[in-house]
């Protein structure tokens, strides 16, 4: 069955944005028919990164995630999500917000991608309609886009817990020629983080703050640097195999028990070939 054609929004698509404040507007709701044939365990799929830039202070952000969420929740295993809090909607201030999502890693993928508005995500770094930057109500038509494609890499991932440090280990394999130059990366994102976050005023929301609102896929740190660490200085052969080991310490304010590791093979020209998440052991 065609995902592409069981995606797209065939009975209504009520789902809007407009720009206000900065931030994009999206509201619900959506229909989606949900009946997916997904392929047999073992078989190696095409999975997709949706990169969400987003931040406690944006008012319009939590309907983005939510959009995430069903995406996800539509795509499972396939589509894995990083928040990535950056930018000025990501600040901190006295009061609610003096918890500092910020990273280093997310603040330059934002500088350098140049968002300047949430929420806004990439997804798998390549253009829809003219552009990487995709606000929410793209990012269900561009995965529709992509569903079908067949994945260039397979990738196996294991973590070990040795002492206070992880050890990780990524065997990567090519599943047909390529001419261009590929990069690993991995980074650690923890689910689970209750803390203040900027909505809409409602008459369910007031004053415009969810006190115990939950952040998930939030980007913690980068395991590599974040453009990756070079796999090849030839053209890939079908076939050939990469191994690459890395040891890290997890920082005392993560909950380890929700924290998980993304690794994705990215190319030269930043698209993400491949990726893959696996909880903490």
């Amino acid at each position: 069955m065609n995902i592409n054609r069981i995606f797209y929004f065939a009975i209504s698509f009520a789902f809007f944005s407009v720009l206000w404040s900065g931030c994009d507007i999206v509201e619900a709701p959506y229909i989606v028919d949900r009946d997916t044939e997904l392929p047999d365990d073992g078989e190696v799929v095409r999975k997709f990164l949706l990169e969400e830039f987003t931040g406690h202070q944006c008012p319009n952000c939590p309907n983005g995630s939510q959009e995430a969420k069903m995406l996800k929740d539509f795509y499972g295993d396939r589509l894995i999500i990083v928040s990535i809090h950056a930018g000025w909607f990501a600040n901190t201030a006295a009061g609610n917000f003096t918890y500092d999502f910020k990273t280093p890693e997310g603040e330059e993928l934002r500088s350098y991608f140049g968002v300047e508005q949430n929420p806004v995500a990439l997804i798998n770094r390549v253009e829809f309609e003219g552009t990487m930057r995709l606000g929410p109500t793209a990012w269900g038509s561009a995965l529709a886009v992509l569903a079908d494609s067949e994945p260039a890499f397979s990738m196996k991932i294991e973590a070990e817990k040795s002492g206070n440090s992880y050890e990780l280990s990524v065997d990567v394999k090519a599943l047909e020629d390529l001419q261009l130059e590929y990069y690993l990366v991995a980074l650690v994102i923890e689910d689970g983080i209750i803390s203040p976050q900027k909505i809409n005023a409602s008459p369910e929301y007031p004053d415009g703050i969810i006190l115990d609102y939950e952040h998930n896929h939030v980007l913690r740190r980068g395991i590599t640097n974040i453009w990756g660490d070079k796999l090849n200085e030839q053209p890939v052969t079908m076939g050939d195999t990469f191994q690459r080991d890395y040891t890290f310490t997890a920082d005392s304010e993560w909950v380890t028990d929700n924290c998980h590791i993304v690794v994705y093979v990215m190319s030269q020209t930043l698209e993400i070939m491949q990726v893959e998440e696996i909880s903490f052991p």
